[in-house]
Formats: structure tokens, sequence, C-alpha cells
């Protein structure tokens, strides 16, 4: 059998000098090369016949300087980075690691929910930062079991947010146009058909969609308008369905009451960003999904994708 050449470009294999996928690919004819730069990335790509990254940028161009590539996974869930209908023309298989990190993102946004709901994280500004010791520094919320949880998007995180979510709020609302609506009403989530009339009766709005053309900047200034002065967003899916700068203005100005996010736009974030300075939104570092159980899963069956193709099988995860 050929020796296979399998090139990773992520900081979650390095760490460890790659041991996940050096004991997958036990006993077999095959190499691993690691890469930590753009430019170890350019100089040794050729020669990969498989490539598992994470966030390197894709397109047509770089996918031809691998001419021996066969497949690419990707440590996540997300393939934005990646130009699929390409990868296809070229003859390179495309897998992804669904589901890996949902009891992750979904503890995340539950967990900003409740902040949010208690001004948690602007009660401590007022002391930590302002000094000022009062139960009125912020205006008083309702109580959580009476606010109306909002999920634009319902797919599986959303679906599993839903779940840990109920017996805390008093109504949980969804809209996506492709959700399986039998599935939402189980759960006791009500459908909504109008993603305008979501955002209007949102007291805590979550986003959890998948990012596109077509979603892009899909929370706009516009949509922002909708929101109640009082409401709050979440995001922990990808930083552009958001217009940033919008989501800055309407925290500065008082239309939105909060948020918080743990993703925003761009990626890799530079150094000052206007929604850091934004006392009234709470920032991780696209960090939802990070545990040392999602990692382990998410390096395994990256690698497994991988070698089902050098097998000449079905890999998992596969979108194309």
């Amino acid at each position: 059998m050929v020796r296979k050449v399998v090139g990773v470009f992520s900081a979650c294999s390095s760490f460890d000098d790659y041991a996940v996928e050096r004991e997958l690919f036990k006993g077999r004819d095959i190499e691993i090369v690691g890469v930590d730069t753009a430019d170890a990335f350019v100089a040794k790509r050729e020669c990969f016949d498989a490539l598992i990254l994470t966030n390197a940028k894709l397109t047509r161009d770089v996918m031809a300087d691998m001419p021996a590539c066969k497949v690419i996974c990707r440590h996540g869930q997300g393939f934005d980075n990646i130009d699929v209908p390409s990868a296809t023309e070229l003859g390179i298989r495309v897998c992804n690691v669904p589901g890996f990190n949902t009891e992750e993102v979904s503890d995340h946004a539950l967990a900003f929910a409740l902040m949010l709901g208690r001004n948690i994280p602007f009660y401590n500004h007022s002391v930590c930062v302002d000094h000022i010791w009062s139960f009125n520094s912020y205006p008083a919320n309702v109580k959580i079991s009476e606010m109306t949880l909002a999920l634009l998007g319902f797919g599986r995180i959303s679906r599993r947010f839903a779940e840990k979510a109920k017996p805390l709020f008093g109504r949980i609302i969804a809209y996506d146009p492709y959700m399986d609506e039998s599935v939402a009403r189980e759960i006791g989530v009500e459908v909504y058909r109008d993603m305008d009339a979501l955002l209007k009766d949102a007291d805590i709005l979550s986003i959890h969609v998948p990012l596109s053309k077509e979603t892009f900047h899909l929370v706009s200034a516009e949509k922002l308008a909708l929101m109640k002065p009082t409401a709050y967003l979440i995001n922990c899916a990808r930083g552009s369905l958001v217009d940033n700068a919008a989501l800055n203005d309407a925290l500065e100005s008082g239309r939105l009451a909060g948020a918080a996010v743990d993703v925003v736009e761009p990626e890799p974030s530079p150094r000052e960003h206007v929604l850091y300075d934004q006392k009234k939104c709470v920032v991780t570092p696209h960090v939802a999904w990070y545990t040392s159980t999602a990692i382990k899963r998410m390096r395994t069956e990256a690698a497994q994708s991988a070698l089902a193709v050098f097998d000449g099988q079905e890999p998992g995860g596969c979108v194309n």
C-alpha cells in the first residue's frame, strides 16, 4: 500500500504531538505532517493525501495546490471556511464532525441566558469597575420564569438548549424555515413562522444558524430595531450572523439591554474590537465548544473520516 500523508493544521492536535491521531493511525503506513503557520501550510500542502484543519481558509486556488488530497476533515461543525463546491469539482470529500459539541454549546448558551436574565455581568461591572454597591445600579428584570426565550434556528444545539431551558423560562419560541415542527412541539416549544415576530416577542434571543451568503448579517440594524429595549441577545454560532457594529450601536443607545457573544466578526479576532469595550456585552473567545470530551471526539471522528476515504469507504460527516 502506498504511504499516505495526513496534514494537520490544528492547535487542538498539535499540543500533545498528535497523540490521538497517532493512536488511530497505528499500524498503518501513514505519516502525520503537522503545520502550525500559514507559511508552513503553503510549503507542505502539495504532498497531503488528507488534510485535517480548523480555521484555515480553503479557496479553490488553495485546494488546487493539493493535487494528492482526497479528503478535508474540518475540526468542528461549521465549514464556512471551505469552498465546498470547488472541493467537489476537484474530487475532494469535505467532512465535518456534527454534534460533537451539542452539550457544550447548549450549556454555554444557557449560562449566558441565566447570566443576562439576572443582570450578573452588569452588576459585576457596577461593583468592580464603577465601584457602586447598589441594587438599583441597573434596572430590575422580571423573573426568568416570566421571560420568553426565543431561538433563531432549531438544529441540534438549539433543540438541546430548549430541553435544558424549558423548566426555567416562561415561554420558549423558535423560528427556523427548515425546522421539524413536531419535534418543537414535543419539547414544548412554540413554533413561529415569521422571524420578525420572533424578534419582537423575545426577552432573550439566542442565535443558532449556520453562516452562509444568505445568513450573513441576518441580524442587522433593522432587525435589532424590532426587539424590545429590555431584550438581550446571545450568539454562540458565528460572529458574522450579527452586524457587530449595529449591535454595539443598539447597546450604546439603549435600544437593547445587553448581549453575550462567544463569536465576533471577524475571526481570528483583532486585538481591538467594537464590542470589547462595550460594558453591556459579555464576550468569550469562541470557547462554547471547548471541553476535553469534545476535543477528543472531534479529533477522533475527523481522523476516522480520513481513514474511511483511504479505505474506499463513505466517511462520516461528509457534506459533499
